[in-house]
């Protein structure tokens, strides 16, 4: 069976939830705080139910000939009492252990496993496969179940064995010398899945006596303890769903990526989708990688609540204007899991840039969440996307944009850009992030704890001077930075698409294009005129210059930063990164505050 229409309502924080047409694969995304975990605990008390559920409706639909002989239709509505009692007596049975068929099985999202306890044998070994389980048993936990499977593995090693013997035994009796022994391997599917998720670690016989699971790996022999947590985890879950051996059944698991690494989270649901006929898998995420690499099924995002009567339930598809916009910037649709108000910055996760910001912010603006995207190119792009992403809440979570100062050309005005943006785009107004590290008077105070009094990293004017030597050496490569972008900007796209080339031959196309070219060449030939192209340099060349004669603070500004400070920390023989730390602890005790700029500009994002 599978979930064919949810209603629910009133299941704080949500009110209303609908969704119809579900697939084989259904995700509930959505930030935290939208009431996604406390959806699916209403979901398995529905279906614990001794009849209808008076907040959740579900329409089913039978995916087992069983199923349907049982109900004498293809669908329940569980609106409808009737059908209600009848999914009530389909569910309510008991089932063999690794045969779990039209039920539901749930996995936790807190799957800590407690110490297992010793099975203690009998004389009377019964095949754990043949046992006739509870119905409610695949409602409990995954850490409640697990002690259930080790067992079972150990008693069925057992029960093989006592099975060969006898098998034997008999064969003697009856006069026979010789017995086959085509005995199918039961352990054989988890021992596949294992090297599935772990491999080249393979999973040794297990040992009835010794009630502990091992494995190989480059010829030694370890316990499965000895595992890291990410790796235990999967193996805990595969090996309690292949024991179930689930089919037609629908399988609701929270969080499946906690505290697994991507590639891990990837591999363990595609073990699990390959175990078992027909089941519906309902994952409750935030993992943009789940959500985005499940676009062709069911992603059903969780808005926040605006009213009693509106529906939060909102389905994603892949080829939604939203998720081609964020595609533009770097982006997937799954984003949107991570938080009702998102600051997308420059850099990769990484890269220190976010490190840095949250370290300038610390816990100050705890509704925040920052979103690495990519270099400066990818940032520059946001600036044709500002009505598609900017200005729009997409689902109940704002976007913000912060960018450094050399994203955008000196010849375009940074006011204008942010007034396009309506407050949710802001440019430094340095060079780089780095630019912010190079307070004389804080660096000073990072090598008087390190440094002798009389060492030149201890002064403040010392250190000024260093860096304007710095500075004064980078004012060619400072300007170059400065007019390629210019230009590059003021050129643009090279574009000879021609108009009307309809139905033409390719001589007559070859002549279109060429006549686009000669004009395109005639364009740029303008635009990177000799004479402009020196009087522009010259002028740029004198105004850093002059900021640097002058000894203001601009030349700390327009100066790249990144360079700056790399090359001053190489000078100290310190690691740019340490340095870096080192500053964020200083720069509290100093006034006026370094990153103040930076702080104003992400109060305004969370005061919006």
């Amino acid at each position: 069976m599978k979930l064919n229409r949810i209603e629910a309502k009133d299941i704080p924080p949500v009110k209303q939830f609908f969704v119809d047409n579900l697939s084989n694969v259904v995700v509930l995304a959505g930030p935290n705080g939208v009431g996604k975990t406390r959806l699916i605990q209403g979901l398995l008390q529905a279906f614990q139910s001794t009849g209808s559920y008076p907040n959740i409706r579900f329409i089913l639909e039978a995916t087992a000939k069983s199923e349907s002989e049982q109900w004498g239709k293809d669908f329940l509505d569980t609106s409808i009492s009737e059908d209600a009692q009848k999914l009530m007596i389909t569910l309510q049975q008991s089932r063999r252990r690794t045969r779990w068929e039209s039920s539901v099985i749930q996995f936790e999202s807190n799957r800590t496993i407690q110490q297992i306890q010793p099975y203690s044998f009998t004389w009377d070994i019964i095949d754990p496969w043949e046992e006739l389980i509870g119905w409610n048993y695949s409602f409990s936990e995954l850490k409640n179940r697990f002690q259930d499977t080790l067992h079972s593995l150990f008693r069925k090693v057992q029960s093989r064995r006592d099975e060969i013997a006898r098998k034997a035994e008999m064969l003697i009796k009856q006069g026979e010398r010789t017995m086959s022994l085509d005995f199918p391997d039961p352990l054989l599917p988890f021992k596949n899945a294992f090297s599935q998720l772990l491999a080249p670690k393979e999973l040794l016989e297990p040992e009835a006596r010794q009630q502990e699971l091992f494995y190989s790996y480059e010829g030694q022999q370890f316990p499965l303890s000895s595992l890291s947590s990410g790796e235990r985890e999967v193996v805990n879950i595969v090996f309690d769903f292949l024991l179930r051996n689930p089919s037609h059944s629908i399988i609701i698991f929270d969080e499946p990526e906690l505290h697994l690494h991507p590639e891990l989270s990837y591999k363990l649901l595609q073990t699990l989708q390959t175990v078992g006929n027909n089941n519906q898998f309902i994952y409750c995420t935030h993992s943009p990688d789940i959500i985005t690499a499940s676009l062709e099924n069911s992603v059903i995002f969780i808005a926040p609540p605006k009213s009693t009567t509106l529906n939060q339930a909102i389905l994603v598809k892949e080829d939604d204007e939203t998720h081609e916009a964020l595609q533009k910037i770097g982006q997937s649709i799954g984003i949107v899991a991570l938080g009702k108000k998102l600051v997308l910055i420059e850099g990769s996760d990484s890269s220190l840039d976010k490190q840095v910001y949250g370290a300038i912010l610390k816990n100050k603006f705890p509704n925040l969440v920052l979103v690495p995207s990519g270099g400066k190119e990818v940032i520059t792009s946001f600036s044709s996307i500002v009505n598609s992403i900017l200005e729009r809440t997409i689902w109940g979570v704002e976007f913000f944009m912060l960018c450094d100062r050399d994203a955008v050309p000196l010849s375009v005005s940074t006011s204008s850009l942010e007034d396009a943006g309506r407050g949710r785009l802001k440019i430094l107004k340095c060079y780089h992030l780095e630019n912010y590290f190079l307070d004389e008077n804080v660096l000073a105070g990072v090598f008087s704890m390190m440094e002798p009094e009389d060492s030149w990293l201890c002064n403040p004017e010392k250190i000024r001077v260093r860096l304007r030597e710095i500075a004064q050496q980078m004012i060619p490569y400072t300007a170059a930075l400065i007019e390629s972008a210019k230009y590059r900007s003021l050129v643009g796209n090279l574009d000879i698409m021609p108009k009307g080339c309809h139905d033409k031959s390719p001589n007559e196309l070859a002549i279109l294009i060429q006549k686009r070219a000669q004009a395109e060449r005639e364009r740029i030939i303008e635009i990177i005129n000799d004479d402009d192209i020196e009087v522009s340099v010259m002028r740029t060349v004198e105004n850093l210059q002059q900021s640097l004669e002058n000894d203001t603070d601009d030349w700390k500004s327009a100066i790249p930063g990144k360079q700056l400070f790399n090359r001053f920390a190489s000078q100290t023989k310190i690691d740019t990164g340490r340095l870096k730390t080192l500053y964020l602890r200083e720069a509290d005790n100093h006034s006026p505050y370094p990153f103040a700029d930076i702080v104003a500009i992400f109060k305004q994002f969370a005061c919006m």
